[in-house]
């Protein structure tokens, strides 16, 4: 099925255009210490259709410190400390093709809800582009072609079984993830203990959906698969706390 037929989002994977001018690109930030800052601020809210492109910054009166903000809000929802969530009420896939979550792409005629953890997974998408395509000293999105990291873009391919199996694989085959993160350039590794931290997340959360699917267990919760994709174990992951 393609993207077309379920009316999704493809995009110009390194051009993306500016939403407001009251807010900074993700990659003008400066550095890798305040893109840290804008993405644990951004965490907490499950909007449904996050991209590379609706996390944004601004500085703040307090001494100019880059803030993290979201922006197009159509579908968002807050989440609680417990991760409860209002569910969304639309009938259609939402999302943006090369951050979407692989649950979220596997074809079906009725689409599962959109969970905060399938948001958590397009965050771990948008750090992994963020680690290949932005330079935040020189505040720039770089100009290689994503043709020449060929899982990146897969990501954004019109078949969304091509797009769910490229993310599947990296989010649970501990070589095909040693391989992409090996391709990170110089400017990007910094967030590399970042990336395995939360890759590792994904890779038990995995393991825990296949061992319920041998032998299911009633208490097992769908929603945070298994309890461990939650805003909570995320931050843990990240080694930071939410910003007030």
């Amino acid at each position: 099925m393609t993207v077309e037929q379920v009316h999704l989002l493809r995009v110009d994977l390194l051009n993306l255009n500016p939403i407001t001018h009251a807010s900074g690109k993700l990659w003008e930030v400066g550095s890798i210490e305040a893109f840290q800052d804008v993405f644990v601020d951004c965490l907490k809210v499950l909007h449904r259709d996050l991209s590379a492109n609706n996390l944004r910054f601004r500085c703040t009166d307090n001494g100019g410190k880059a803030q993290g903000i979201l922006t197009d809000w159509d579908m968002a929802s807050e989440v609680e400390d417990s991760d409860q969530i209002l569910l969304s009420t639309a009938t259609h896939r939402t999302g943006t093709i090369p951050f979407m979550a692989v649950d979220l792409l596997v074809v079906n005629p009725r689409p599962p809800p959109h969970l905060f953890r399938h948001d958590l997974e397009s965050f771990f998408y948008i750090l992994v582009w963020a680690a290949f395509y932005y330079d935040f000293d020189k505040k720039e999105c770089r100009s290689t072609e994503p043709s020449t990291q060929p899982p990146l873009e897969r990501w954004n391919n019109a078949d969304l079984e091509v797009c769910a199996n490229a993310k599947f694989r990296i989010i649970s085959e501990p070589v095909v993830k040693d391989q992409l993160f090996a391709l990170v350039p110089p400017e990007g590794q910094s967030l590399l203990p970042w990336m395995n931290s939360v890759w590792e997340l994904f890779w038990d959360a995995n393991h825990s959906r296949m061992m319920n699917q041998r032998r299911p267990q009633a208490d097992w919760d769908v929603k945070t698969s298994g309890g461990f994709l939650t805003f909570q174990r995320f931050m843990e992951a990240l080694g930071r706390k939410p910003r007030l």
